[in-house]
Formats: C-alpha cells, structure tokens, sequence
C-alpha cells in the first residue's frame, strides 16, 4: 500500500495529536501508513469519525441523520468520511441502492481510495455498484484500487465478484480464485456445471487433484445442525474431501424438525467416519457441540457449521501447524462471507473481506480437560473460547493458519444469528454480544484462581453473566455482576474516551474509574461520596465502602453539602453549574469564586452544581459564597451524543425543585445543565471562558468543530458572558445577547514585594502540559548561559513532564501551588507559552497584579494584556531562542527589570478595574433586575 498517499493526512496535526509518535521522531506519514491506520489513529482533524463509532454504539442522538447532514454540509475529509459511514450503514442494513448513492458523490481516485488510502472503502463501493448492476463502475474502482494499493487477496475476491457479475462462475472466475489460493501453493476452487435448483454456493468443489494424506493422527470435526436439509449436504461433501483423511465427523442433529437427520444418516451410510448424535433435548447451537466435544475420540478437535463449505486443504493445514508447533495449543483458519449465489461480501468489521475464523478453532483434545466446554449460550462463545485458551495459555497459544487465504467460506444468511437484530454482529461493537464479550473476560481473569477450570459441560450455573437476548435461562453466577448502582450504559455515554478506547465499563470503573473520580452512574458521586465521608483514594473505592458500609448507616450516595449562605428570598436563587473540582484548581475554579462573589453582591444567592469535587479548600472557599453546593455526576458534551436520560431526569428535578430563576454555567465544555434548563423554560447564561477556534484540543476532547460548538451553544443557551474581546467576537453575537467580563485577580497580589532572587527565578505556572509550554521552557534553559537564571515549573506533576525525563540543572519542578499568591512569591519572571490561544490569560494578569514581567507569545489574548506598557515583552509564538534573547536582556538590567515590574503592577491594577465597571444586570438574568 506504499503507493497510496492519503490525500487528507495533515503531518502537523498528525504529530500534535500523537505526541508518543511525534517523541519517536519517525516521520508521520511514515507512521500512518505502516502503522496508524491499523491501530485506528485519525490522519487528520475530523469528527465524522466519532460520529460513525457513536451510530455504531447506538448513541448518535439523531441517528444515520446526523451523518447525513455532516455529509452535506463538511467539506474534505469531514464530507468524505461522513459519506463512507453513511454508505456503510446502509449497506449494513441491506440498502444498497441507498449506499451507492453516498459512494457516487465521492471521486474514485482522490476521495474513494486515496482519501485516507483504507481498503474498505473500494471494496465496499465495488460491491455496491455491483448490487446496483452498476459493472463498469465497479470494474473502474478495482482498477484504481489495484493501481494504488497492489493486488492484495481481497481484491482478487472483488475481481472475481465482477467476473462472476460479467459471466458468472465459469473459468475466468476460477482463474481469479485459482492465483488467490497459487499464493498459499493450494488449489483453486471451482462450480460443478450441474443445473437444477442447488445454489451457486451448493456447487462447490475444489480444482486439480487432490492430494491425499491417509495416516496421521485423528481428527474429530463437531457439526451442529438444525433445520439443516438444505444446506448440509454442502458441508459434508467438503468434510469427505478434505485431504487429511483420519476424520470423524460428528453431526450433532440439534432438533431439528426437517430431514437433516436423513441428510446426515444418508451421508453416514457412504461414509464410516460420520456418526449422527441426539442432540434434540439441548437448547441451543453450543450445548449441541459440547454433546460432539464430549463423543470425540480425536487427537485434534475442530468445528464446521452446517450451512458452511471448507476447503479441502483447511483440516490438513492447521493440523499440521499444531504438529510442528507441540507448545500451541490451538489453530485459527481465516474465511470469507459469501451469499448463496456465491457473491463474496462484506462482514461486521471495515477491515476487508477475509477475516479470521475464530468458529475453525482445532484445539488439543487435553483442552478439553484443562479448560473444559463452550459456555451455553446463544451467541458470542466461539470467541469466548478463542479467548479462554489465550487467557490461560498466551496469545502466541494459537497459530493462524494461511491469513489471507479463505479456507472456508461461510454461508450468509438472513436468519442466522449473525444477521438478526438482538444478536447480530453490530451488538459487538456495543450491544449484547459487546456486554458478553466484556462479562467473559472478566472471568477470564479469574477463572484459574477460582478453581473454575475446566468448564463442566452441564455447569449447575453459568461461569459468568451473560445479558438475557444470549442466556438459555441457565442459572446464573452473581460473583461477577457490577452493584445496581454501576451503569454501564450511562457510563460509556458520560465518557466518551473510554468509547475511545473500547473498553470493558465495570472492568475499567474498578480498576482506574474510581482513583481517576469518574461516577460509576448517575445516582452514586465517587468524588462526592469520598469527599463527605472523609475518605481518600488510598481508603479503597468509594462505592465498595458505600455498599458494604455507608449504606448500611444511612450515608447519602449523592451528598449535599449546605453552604454558609440563607435560603434565597423569591426570585433571587441562580444555580451555578462548574465542570469540575480536581486536586488542583486552576484559573476557571478562581473565577467561579470571582463570579460567585460578584452575584452576591449583585443580591443573588448561588447554589453550585459540580460533577465532581476533589478539593477540600475549594469546596470551603464555594461553601462560604453558596446556599447549597450540589454534586451530581454529568460529564462534559460531546458532539452528536445527548446525555444519558437519567442525568437530563435529574438535572432537571435539581432545577425545578432548587426554584432557580436562571441558570449560570461556567463553561462552554458542558450542555446537559443547559438542555435541563431549556427544557423548564428556565433562562441561561454562559460564561464562556474558552476559544475553540484557537484550541484544537479542546475541540477534540469535545468532538465538535469551534464552528459546530458555536452554533450548538446558540441554540442552547440565552445569553453568554465573553472573558475577553476575542471571545466575543468568536460568538458573533449582538451586543444583547453577550457581555464582556475580563477577568480579575486576587487583590492581595498587589501586596506582594518585588525582591528578585540570585540568579532571579523564572516560571512557567500552570497546568504543566504539553500545550502549555512546558518542552518550550526547557529549550529556554538550554538556550540560556547557566547562571542568568533559576527556571521553575510551577504546577503539578503530570505524564506530559514526566516524559521528557531529567531536567537541565537550571531546570526544577517545584510542584503545586493553591493559590496565585503563592505561587507568584516564588517567582521574579513568569513565562506565558502556551501553544494555542488563551482566551484571557489569567496567569498573565496575576503576574502583572504581582508586579512580575511576563514574556509570552504572540498569540492569543496574552499580548494584549500586556500591550504596550512596558510590562514585559511579547515575542514570536513557538520560538523558544526568542524567549531565551529577550530574557537575557530583561535580566542584563536589574534598573530595568525593577522599572518593568513597576510597569507591570500598574497594568494589572488597570486590567483588574476594568472588570468592575461591568452593570451586574448584564450578568445575571433575574427577573425585575
């Protein structure tokens, strides 16, 4: 695929994003393509790509439509990957027509194939032009397709589907198949020229001669059938020709009510190696194989459907890869999906056309007695044990046989169990076989400890819970079933980078969820619960104390904590909603404190709402401006996915029943305060504290455009409060519908003396992260001479400084501060680098309030604080060397440096004043004001 070079990859982007691939120093493109694009990395900035994973999750609020929509209105990668997913969704439902329509407002060359140069999309357009009876078309994609990606085996399956298409399966099909198989030294495949009613697919067979292998060890084949007559015939024919002659062949007849049993005593009566068991009384497909599982006298054991064909060589090819490898344990096949007119398809996945067979696993028969039976249940528990043998014995316990090459091919039928809407193959990626897969693994770590090997083939309960569209209302164990109060649903929707990462939610929740503070659903707060109760991380997880003991004594799972302020007279109860309340706070928790206060002057009285709190002094310092102090748990918005239900229930309620006049939200990262709100008719205001348009990490975290955040907020919210110009000119709105309010600073900076330090103390103050300078303020020091200067990281510690591993001698990391007071003694120079635009600067105006000179970058807000006032020195964006030369000559001058902090107490005096001739009644929304 070297030849193909995304059209839509940004290099840039493509670094800022991976900041692990960007420390490798390996060129991005370079990365992209041997790497990337196989572990799902994005090449570019687009949100096309969370809204297909959501639609795929069942959490698009507006369904197919709101790709459609980003169809119509995106442009580049936006449009054409919202154009793919609408395609694929269609064509997943069946509605081909539909498909190719999306897939013909792309160009073949730049957008289809070389867009982000994937193998799906061609793939997927020449089948759809296929079943449009579109041929030239399709036959045009697969030319460019091969031209840019090289003739890879799926191609040649999508070949011969337009061969097949042209003239059915007759040679020139069979020379496609024939190089396809050539590769792995097999041959080909070929269809019997008999007419009559059989299916293109029932008329397979293998082509040339077929060599033989007539000793060798047993291998026992397990098919289960029910209600097979039509298709079983097929399967057994490829079993009796396998080239590894030492079979037995056991058909499992799984009740079935037609003449399958016939079929299978027919084939019996012509062939010793197959016998026919009972399996009427078991309930399902599973428990019909453990029947077969427990009859079979074979060295190997291995599995073939009833409505599937295998490849004469499969059976010898992976029994020969477990003889030469005596320390694995099992061996995988890989297949191809294929109609009954022998049309080869697409599966579940948008990884191609051939994947690994996981239901051709041929096992040791010891693993029948070290790990024992398939669980009983209806779907899912072929990977189930795929994933069982690699838990216990390692994931190189399993050889893959010949990938790339389909040694068998599967049946697609409507009515299978992979097709239909409960149990389908879309329910993995979210959904029941998503939650089956999840509960297993979860056994599977503890399987071996809990003495729960081997798997008895009539457990008297099941091993683990499985969701009720799979049970066979066996009963269940209920070691492993996550507390009423774990949402696993509400928990993937409230946070969307575990969707991200596509993890297991109660795995997740117990093993970092609860030290990390996230709420295990909407009616517990861990961060609440903790905070009450006087509990810290090291004291165990929050809600394993509240089951086993705060319930029990009547400890509230969503605390209250009442504030110092009277309840509010009539009319005058504003609910303030803030995003969070970590360890740490920084600039947007301040200025809650600064707007809280504000209000009270302004003869409001604040209630907070948190999603969680973290910080003993801050909850104190919110106590003594609150009536109440709320905390609920919420996540921020991401695009294209409401909040669950259950939050907008209770966010609502705490609206109504609070008798809140109007709602402030101090933040433009949250939308379910103002959807509650909106949906009261209750008034809103945001302070938007943020500018997505210069923050492309925000933006991510989001999901959403700076343009579509914009637009989302105007149709939610009242009125906004802009912290600066640039702000509001973002929002674009008229003058009644947004306010300015610069921010302040605490007015016990300006008390603070200027006695500079030998060598002075330079700092970088804040969150300590890549996008806030911190590589920058390394490069600084190593561009300055030793002695001119102390330079000191002044924040928490975090992965992002961690990484860059030991610092330069003149380099120290000093740790949090609390409070701006504090962490402005501790310094003489203070350094503004951060790599996008600050909407304000807050840590720029504390400075300057403490009479400290700031070098910042030409971006943003910043430069205008300092503008021309002598205040410091404003240099060019991302240039370190710039820093270093104007530091060095701020410092050559101890007279100037003096006179610059002068300069700087007055500006930020002049800044701080500014905000207080802000009319109150433009801020807070109340009736009568």
């Amino acid at each position: 695929m070297a030849r193909c070079h995304p059209a839509f990859f940004d290099p840039e982007w493509y670094l800022r994003n991976y900041p692990d691939v960007a420390a490798t120093g390996i060129n991005p493109l370079r990365h992209f393509l041997r790497h990337g694009r196989t572990e799902g990395r994005l090449p570019c900035a687009m949100t096309a790509v969370w809204r297909e994973r959501d639609l795929r999750w069942g959490m698009l609020e507006h369904g197919i439509e709101a790709l459609t929509a980003l169809a119509a209105r995106g442009q580049g990668a936006e449009r054409v990957w919202a154009l793919l997913a609408c395609a694929r969704a269609s064509a997943r439902q069946g509605d081909w027509i539909a498909a190719d329509k999306h897939l013909c407002n792309l160009d073949i060359e730049s957008e289809l194939i070389a867009g982000f140069c994937l193998p799906d999309p061609p793939l997927l357009a020449i089948e759809a032009a296929l079943m449009t009876g579109d041929l030239s078309r399709a036959h045009e994609i697969w030319r460019q397709a091969r031209r840019l990606f090289g003739l890879s085996s799926d191609l040649r399956l999508a070949a011969a589907n337009i061969q097949a298409a042209r003239s059915g399966h007759g040679s020139a099909w069979q020379r496609h198949l024939a190089r396809l198989y050539h590769r792995a030294g097999l041959n080909g495949v070929q269809v019997s020229p008999d007419s009559g009613p059989q299916a293109t697919f029932d008329r397979l067979q293998s082509r040339g001669p077929l060599l033989t292998r007539r000793t060798g060890p047993l291998v026992s084949v397990i098919l289960p059938a029910r209600n097979a007559a039509d298709t079983i015939d097929t399967a057994l024919h490829s079993l009796r020709r396998q080239s590894w002659r030492a079979l037995e062949i056991l058909v499992v007849d799984n009740g079935s009510a037609d003449a399958t049993a016939a079929r299978a005593r027919q084939h019996a009566a012509e062939d010793p190696r197959i016998r026919l068991l009972d399996g009427a009384a078991e309930p399902g497909a599973y428990p019909a194989r453990n029947i077969g599982l427990a009859a079979a006298r074979g060295a190997f054991i291995t599995l073939l459907d009833a409505d599937d064909w295998a490849h004469p060589a499969r059976i010898a090819r992976q029994t020969r890869a477990l003889m030469r490898a005596p320390a694995r344990m099992a061996s995988v096949s890989h297949w191809v999906r294929t109609t009954p007119d022998l049309r080869f398809t697409r599966w579940w996945g948008e990884t191609g056309l051939i994947h690994r067979n996981v239901s051709s696993v041929m096992i040791r028969a010891e693993l029948r007695d070290t790990l024992g039976f398939w669980d009983r249940t209806r779907a899912g528990a072929d990977t189930e044990y795929y994933d069982r043998i690699q838990a216990v014995h390692g994931p190189q316990s399993i050889i893959e046989v010949a990938p790339g090459t389909p040694l068998s091919f599967g049946r697609v039928r409507a009515d299978s169990l992979t097709q239909t809407a409960e149990t389908g193959l879309d329910s993995q990626h979210y959904g029941p076989r998503y939650s089956y897969r999840m509960a297993s693994r979860r056994w599977h770590q503890r399987m071996q400890n809990d003495n729960a090997l081997p798997l008895p083939q009539f457990p008297t309960q099941r091993p683990f819970p499985a969701p009720p569209e799979l049970t066979l209302n066996d009963p269940s164990a209920t070691s492993d079933e996550p507390p009423a109060l774990f949402d696993d649903r509400w928990y993937m929707q409230t946070y969307p980078d575990l969707r991200a990462r596509n993890v297991d939610g109660w795995s997740h929740y117990q093993r970092s969820g609860d030290a990390e503070g996230r709420d295990p659903g909407p009616h517990f707060s861990t961060s609440g619960y903790r905070m009450a109760q006087g509990l810290r991380p090291a004291d165990g997880p929050a809600l394993s104390h509240y089951i086993h003991i705060g319930q029990a004594a009547g400890h509230a799972p969503l605390p209250l904590f009442e504030g110092d302020l009277p309840p509010p007279p009539s009319g005058r109860h504003m609910l303030f909603f803030g995003h969070q309340a970590k360890a740490q706070i920084f600039g947007a928790e301040r200025s809650l404190l600064d707007t809280l206060d504000r209000a009270i002057a302004a003869g409001v009285t604040p209630s907070v709402v948190l999603p969680n709190i973290d910080n003993a002094p801050y909850l104190a310092a919110l106590r003594q401006r609150a009536h109440k102090i709320h905390v609920l748990p919420f996540g921020w918005l991401f695009g294209g996915v409401a909040p669950h239900p259950e939050t907008q229930s209770r966010l609502q309620a705490l609206i109504q029943d609070s008798g809140a006049v109007a709602v402030h939200q101090n933040t433009l990262v949250l939308d379910a305060p103002l959807r509650a709100a909106r949906a009261l008719g209750i008034p809103t205001v945001v302070h938007v504290r943020e500018l997505p348009a210069e923050d492309l990490p925000l933006c991510q975290d989001l999901g959403l455009t700076a343009e579509a955040l914009r637009l989302y907020f105007l149709s939610l919210a009242d009125r906004f409060i802009a912290n600066s110009q640039a702000v509001a000119d973002w929002l674009d709105l008229s003058p009644d519908r947004v306010t300015i309010l610069h921010n302040t600073a605490d007015s016990a900076l300006a008390d603070i003396p200027f006695a500079p330090a030998n060598p002075p103390r330079v700092a970088l103050i804040g969150s300590l992260t890549a996008k806030k300078g911190i590589t920058d303020i390394l490069n600084v020091a190593r561009a300055c001479p030793p002695s001119l200067a102390q330079f000191l990281l002044i924040g928490p510690s975090t992965p992002e400084l961690t990484a860059l591993g030991s610092l330069p001698p003149n380099v120290q990391h000093i740790g949090y501060r609390p409070d701006p007071v504090t962490a402005l003694t501790e310094a003489d120079v203070v350094l503004s680098l951060s790599h996008f635009a600050e909407s304000f600067g807050r840590t720029v105006l504390e400075a300057l309030s403490a009479g400290r000179p700031v070098i910042c970058y030409d971006r943003g807000t910043p430069p205008l604080l300092i503008s021309d006032s002598g205040a410091g020195v404003v240099v060019p964006a991302d240039d370190p060397v710039a820093v270093a030369q104007a530091l060095q000559h701020m410092l050559s001058n101890p007279a100037q440096l003096h006179h610059m902090s002068r300069a700087a107490r007055a500006r930020g005096s002049a800044l701080r004043a500014q905000a207080s001739t802000v009319q109150d009644h433009l801020l807070f929304p109340l009736s009568g004001s």
